[in-house]
């Protein structure tokens, strides 16, 4: 089983920080309309890059 990162929107801010993080293309994607962050769980490899960078606290690995 793989580790990935998950997105806690009620936190998130949307600064895009995790975005430029994650050394993988495509994994992170900001939804401008809904205004929330997704993570492609299927591409992503757990890194935690994008954890250490949101100053929210919005994201982890599991």
């Amino acid at each position: 089983m793989y580790f990935s990162a998950r997105v806690d929107n009620d936190r998130c801010i949307g600064c895009k920080l995790c975005i430029t993080a994650c050394p993988e293309p495509n994994v992170i994607a900001f939804l401008p309309e809904q205004k929330l962050v997704v993570v492609k769980e299927s591409r992503c490899k757990g890194c935690g890059l994008c954890v250490t960078v949101c100053q929210k606290e919005a994201l982890e690995v599991t």
